[in-house]
């Protein structure tokens, strides 16, 4: 058996262990010696996978009818640790995710065909997710980045050792993967931010890292929310909504920052949608409430602060203009809220920067994520716009803004109506084309 197969076992290792048991049963193994002509080839074989050669003689000898069956050996947790520990740092260094389309992902219908592609996929982002996390420079001294280490760490376990043939225990593990991961961009943003303050990241690095650490977690969710949705109990549904309608979303994104602004303000100015054309298109709603939200929200702030009364306000309300071609579907908010300051225009790009007191105080502190009665600040955290340009370009689109000082500001948003934008994964050498990927697409249907 050459170094190759004897690889190609320690892979496979992981899916046949049964958690807490150190009496695993382990499928490599099995296979190892199955391949072996010799003793002393099976020795090899299984010392390649850390397993003593004792323990996988014992193994060869075993019968299904006693203790241990045919291809069992004693493996401890700390052995089983190690080698998922070398599949974290072999996947994000020698394999490639699969770049998707919404489209690609709209026509995922066979739950049993995307659970085999997931099982194979989703591991790899999680491992290169964690690369990124630990090429930060100290970052195990911050308790926010261990968690984050912990949560994807865990979940790669989790993936790695499913059987690909079992759909129930597979659904459990992405939706407690959803639910432990909730409050991933609290733990990054609190993170990284206690990184900053203490020298450890610039605002560059900080930029650069949130920029690639968000945008991947994109993928990973919309993969994961998809299988989710196809296997409802109630019925298949899909995270995509194929005619999904702008001017439906900004709407309700408009109502909920109204009714947000009134919460803080006791006012909130008119909001004025004009829909041109009726535009539908493949999106995800979820993505689009954001982004829509973010920015009236913005403008809501904007224009309170600088009128003072709804009377005033009322005189030039917000306005959301809604159109597209047959290509591209564009979305416009303006204000009359006073603007940025052409300095300070750039900046809005960056995380972690806001023109707003921070909401209680320190990023770092509990509870920041909300006011004490747990109602949402206006602002205050500076990644509502980086994110949010983040979805768009995730789906091939830009957000853009123009500024007038002292009198308004005018957001774009532009996306890709056909849903054919292959997502794009930052490339850090040209080696990363040659890597291979896991599994295989698969078909539309």
């Amino acid at each position: 058996m050459g170094a190759a197969s004897a690889h190609h076992a320690a892979a496979w290792l992981p899916q046949a262990i049964a958690a807490g048991n150190c009496l695993a049963r382990a499928a490599a193994a099995r296979q190892a010696l199955r391949a072996s002509s010799s003793s002393s080839s099976a020795a090899a074989a299984a010392a390649a996978i850390g397993i003593p050669p004792e323990a996988a003689a014992a193994a060869g000898r075993q019968q299904s009818g006693g203790a241990m069956h045919e291809g069992s050996v004693v493996l401890t947790r700390q052995r089983l640790e190690e080698l998922l520990d070398s599949e974290i740092v072999h996947f994000a260094r020698a394999l490639k995710p699969h770049p998707m389309t919404l489209q690609q992902i709209l026509n995922l219908r066979d739950p049993e065909a995307l659970r085999g592609f997931l099982l194979e996929e989703l591991p790899i982002r999680f491992a290169r997710r964690l690369q990124l996390l630990e090429s930060l420079p100290c970052w195990s001294k911050y308790p926010h980045m261990r968690v984050i280490r912990s949560l994807y760490s865990d979940a790669f376990r989790r993936l790695r050792m499913i059987p690909q043939h079992e759909a129930e225990p597979f659904r459990k593990t992405l939706q407690n993967i959803k639910r432990r991961n909730a409050n991933m961009l609290l733990h990054v943003v609190r993170g990284v931010s206690a990184m900053k303050n203490g020298s450890h990241l610039s605002d560059l690095q900080v930029n650069a890292f949130l920029d690639e650490f968000l945008t991947a977690r994109i993928g990973t969710d919309i993969l994961s929310s998809q299988y989710l949705a196809l296997t409802r109990p109630e019925g298949a549904t899909s995270v995509i909504d194929p005619l999904c309608d702008p001017v439906g979303v900004v709407r309700s994104a408009a109502g909920d920052a109204a009714r947000l602004c009134k919460h803080h303000y006791g006012w909130s100015p008119p909001v004025d949608v004009v829909d041109v054309g009726q535009v539908r298109f493949p999106f995800i709603g979820q993505y689009l409430n954001y982004i829509m939200f973010e920015l009236i929200k913005n403008s809501l702030r904007a224009v309170v602060e600088r009128y003072g009364s709804r009377s005033e306000a009322e005189k030039d309300p917000i306005r959301v203009v809604v159109c597209g071609d047959d290509k591209t579907v564009v979305l416009r908010v303006s204000d009359s809220g006073g603007g940025i300051p052409l300095e300070g225009l750039q900046q809005v790009w960056s995380y972690l920067y806001t023109t707003a007191k921070p909401a209680g105080e320190d990023l770092a502190s509990e509870g920041c994520e909300s006011d004490d009665d747990g109602v949402a600040p206006m602002a205050g955290f500076g990644c509502g716009l980086p994110l949010s340009r983040n979805y768009a370009c995730y789906v091939g689109g830009r957000l853009e803004l123009n500024t007038m000082p002292n009198y308004g500001t005018d957001a774009y948003l532009y996306l890709n109506r056909l849903g054919d934008a292959q997502e794009g994964f930052p490339q850090d050498a040209a080696a990363e084309v040659t890597l291979p990927s896991r599994g295989f697409l698969p078909k539309s249907g």
